[in-house]
């Protein structure tokens, strides 16, 4: 297989580098807002008798416990803490050309 010229090199980063980048930082962002809204919740589902039931009615597949919510705080705090110890994450943050909102 032949090298990539320039032109498709920058085609990579274009559509794949740069495009990827900003979706590992929206993903480390969200879990930051996430993280930082949940404590009272997080309360809420660890007392001794929470009360909380999943009342959705639109029909999703799965109604959720509060086990599932405590998971996804586990889940969220493990993302964040892996992502941002990557000594690549700098340069996703680098490559990233689109402000925050």
């Amino acid at each position: 297989m032949a090298a990539a010229t320039d032109e498709q090199v920058q085609q990579f980063v274009n559509e794949r580098v740069r495009r990827h980048s900003e979706l590992a930082r929206s993903l480390v962002l969200a879990c930051d807002d996430d993280r930082a809204s949940i404590d009272s919740v997080y309360e809420a589902l660890t007392q001794q008798n929470p009360t909380w039931t999943d009342n959705r009615t639109d029909g999703p597949p799965n109604l959720l416990l509060g086990s599932d919510v405590l998971a996804f705080n586990s889940f969220i705090e493990n993302v964040r803490t892996y992502i941002k110890g990557l000594p690549e994450y700098a340069v996703i943050l680098k490559a990233c050309v689109r402000p925050i909102i």
